[in-house]
């Protein structure tokens, strides 16, 4: 499977999915950002970073092909933006690198492996880009002890593996489960018995 290109129905797939996920960024962006920001303060308002994850690790769990967990976040980041993101053009630069780096998790392990450790992986890789650029772009966790910061940054991890990872791979086995993915990879593997 890894070795084969992408099909017309695996690119309009990711394209469609990428679009439904861009308005859950939007949602995240312009709605719960502020409120988590309220509720949560500073220090662990990054546990709702996960959500912006799910572009790289649903159409790459779905599809496992090569180039689809920085495809569907970087078109998921470009539908936040055409919905209006209170970010602006920054999602693109965004989308593209924690694309990449849940990408490069699904590229170690060659496109066949897909169990939980892959996936809490790759839901938590796009924090490697995350966390050091909201510092550096926005100084956020900037007024941090030390101390704080460590765990400022871990909760970039955690919500990713939680988020990104491990109720990514629950939640579409369950669907894959019903039939209606058998079309691709995901529905394959767990319809004749693997994951």
């Amino acid at each position: 499977m890894a070795g084969r290109g992408l099909s017309t129905l695996d690119i309009v797939f990711t394209a469609a999915i990428s679009a439904v996920i861009g308005a859950i960024f939007l949602i995240w962006s312009n709605v719960v950002w502020d409120l988590a920001k309220l509720a949560l303060g500073l220090m662990l308002l990054p546990l709702i970073y996960g959500m912006w994850y799910i572009g790289a690790t649903v159409p790459a769990y779905i599809i496992r092909k090569p180039g689809v967990a920085v495809l569907g976040e970087f078109l998921a980041a470009i539908a936040e933006l055409a919905y209006g993101t209170q970010f602006y053009s920054t999602v693109l630069l965004y989308g593209l690198m924690q694309g990449l780096m849940s990408e490069l998790v699904f590229l170690g392990f060659r496109y066949r492996r897909w169990g939980w450790a892959t996936m809490i992986l790759a839901g938590a890789a796009p924090s490697l880009w995350a966390a050091p650029a909201d510092y550096l772009l926005y100084g956020l966790g900037a007024p941090l002890t030390p101390l704080q910061r460590l765990v400022f940054w871990s909760t970039y991890f955690i919500s990713g593996a939680l988020i990104a990872g491990i109720m990514v791979k629950a939640v579409l086995d369950r669907v894959a489960a019903t039939g209606v993915l058998d079309a691709f990879a995901l529905g394959k593997a767990v319809r004749g018995g693997g994951k």
